[in-house]
């Protein structure tokens, strides 16, 4: 499963709105504030559980800020 922020500048804003700054935002929702960072610049891709705890922090459904992909991957081998 990935997960993927879908608009890092709307929420950069949505964050501003609840009165945090990136640090206690992210002290809020129990993550540092470098991965938080990683996150909202899109050089890293949250777990669902980060993922959930940032939309949680935000009052928001998880589907509102991050696009959840769930890959199959199968390998079939012959013998």
């Amino acid at each position: 499963m990935q997960v993927i922020l879908k608009d890092n500048v709307k929420a950069k804003l949505m964050i501003a709105e609840t009165g945090n700054s990136l640090g206690s935002f992210a002290k809020k929702v129990g993550i540092s504030q470098g991965y938080l960072s990683q996150i909202l610049s899109k050089k890293n891709n949250p777990s669902p559980k980060v993922a959930y705890k940032i939309a949680n922090g935000l009052g928001v459904d998880i589907h509102n800020i991050f696009l959840i992909k769930v890959i199959d991957i199968t390998i079939e081998m012959e013998v």
